[in-house]
C-alpha cells in the first residue's frame, strides 16, 4: 500500500500534477523538480523503515540552520537533528510509514515543501506505537543541484 500511495503520487506528478492551484500546464523543469523531491521523500521513508542514520544523514542540510519538530520539540542544527534521528532509529527495532495524500508545492527555483498525512507505527519489540499526523518537509537544492531538507515537522493529535 505505501509504494502504491508513492507510486500514484509519483504517476500524477509525471502527468502535470502535484501543485495545488496550478492553473494551466506545469512547467516541465518544475515537474521534474517535483519528481526529484517525492524520490528524496521516498529515501527518506525508507531509511527510517531501515532504521539507518547511514541512509538518513545524506538527505539532510548539514548545518547550522536546519530544523527537526517532532512533536512541538525543534532539534535545532544538524548536530541536535543527527542526535535526535540516531536516538530514534537507534530505539526501535521496526518502523512502518504510510504516506497519504502527498503534494509538492515549489518555493521559488531553489525550494520546495512536501506534506503529507502520515500514519507511522514504530515498535520497541515489545509494544508497537501507532499515530497518524501530518508531516511538512522543506527542501532547498544544495550547491550540486541535490535537494536537501532543511526543515521537517511532524505532529499529532493526542490519543484520548
Amino acid at each position: 500500500m505505501r509504494r502504491f500511495v508513492l507510486v500514484a503520487v509519483l504517476a500524477i506528478v509525471g502527468c502535470g500534477g502535484g501543485s495545488k492551484g496550478a492553473a494551466g500546464p506545469v512547467d516541465p523543469a518544475t515537474a521534474d523538480s517535483f519528481t526529484e523531491v517525492f524520490r528524496v521523500v521516498e529515501q527518506w521513508r525508507q531509511g527510517w523503515e531501515v532504521r539507518s542514520l547511514e541512509a538518513l544523514a545524506p538527505l539532510y542540510r548539514q548545518d547550522g540552520n536546519t530544523v527537526v519538530v517532532y512533536q512541538g520539540k525543534a532539534h535545532v542544527g544538524w548536530p541536535q537533528a543527527q542526535n535526535y534521528l540516531r536516538q530514534s532509529v537507534e530505539g526501535a527495532r521496526a518502523v512502518h510509514l504510510t504516506l497519504e495524500e502527498g503534494q509538492v508545492t515549489s518555493i521559488g527555483a531553489g525550494g520546495a515543501t512536501f506534506s503529507a498525512r502520515l500514519v507511522r507505527e514504530v515498535s520497541d519489540g515489545a509494544v508497537t506505537v501507532t499515530d497518524e499526523g501530518f508531516l511538512t518537509i522543506t527542501f532547498a537544492r544544495a550547491p550540486g543541484g541535490n535537494w536537501e531538507i532543511v526543515s521537517e515537522h511532524y505532529s499529532y493529535p493526542p490519543v484520548p
